[in-house]
């Protein structure tokens, strides 16, 4: 069976996890919408993404209602499109989650509108996004990097960070350290290593 895309978009008050997210999106996909809060973005994505999207990158029917969109993409949809949906989910203000699969792990894209609530989050040059990541994200989000999407940088909830940023000629991550005015950078030969150090971050310690 060929794996589809498949993404929801709804409102969210406050930053989710990737966990969260799950569990939102199987529940919208059982019928269980009572939690989901009805928001006038919701129609405007509906409508827009219905209009911009090619009607043959659909695998499926557009599901929705006044609190939640449902989608399906076929695999071979451009990035462009993806990146149309995404994009459109911000504008409209709404949470927009991409549905774990065989091949691809759960996405999480939150409004912009939540990054000025102050909590720890990560993110990817890509636009992937997850507030209070849990190691298991933080190693997701550095397993998606590469030639194309080469940096990731992490945030603590005192607004210090770590980025690390793929450089090509040497073939090695660079990492930046950022807390309060100090500023340390390192160098590190692969990603295990770089996952240990975000990780070490996260808990609070550099």
């Amino acid at each position: 069976m060929v794996e589809l895309i498949e993404v929801g978009v709804w409102y969210e008050a406050r930053p989710i996890t990737v966990d969260q997210g799950v569990d939102r999106y199987e529940a919208l996909r059982r019928g269980d919408d009572g939690w989901a809060a009805p928001d006038p973005g919701v129609e405007r994505f509906h409508r827009e993404v219905l209009a911009g999207v090619d009607p043959r990158r659909w695998a499926g029917p557009v599901a929705g209602a006044g609190s939640y969109v449902l989608l399906s993409l076929h695999s071979d949809t451009p990035e462009e499109t993806l990146t149309f949906v995404h994009k459109l989910a911000d504008e409209c203000e709404l949470l927009c989650f991409q549905r774990p699969g065989r091949h691809q792990p759960a996405a999480l894209w939150q409004p912009r509108r939540l990054l000025r609530v102050p909590v720890p989050r990560m993110a990817t040059e890509d636009g992937s996004l997850a507030h209070h990541p849990t190691p298991s994200d933080i190693r997701d989000f550095l397993g998606r990097l590469h030639e194309d999407n080469r940096s990731a940088v992490l945030w603590r909830e005192d607004g210090s960070s770590i980025k690390v940023a793929f450089v090509p000629a040497q073939r090695r991550w660079r990492i930046e350290t950022t807390e309060g005015d100090q500023v340390t950078a390192a160098e590190q030969d692969d990603l295990d290593g770089v996952a240990e150090r975000f990780e070490e971050f996260a808990l609070g310690s550099s």
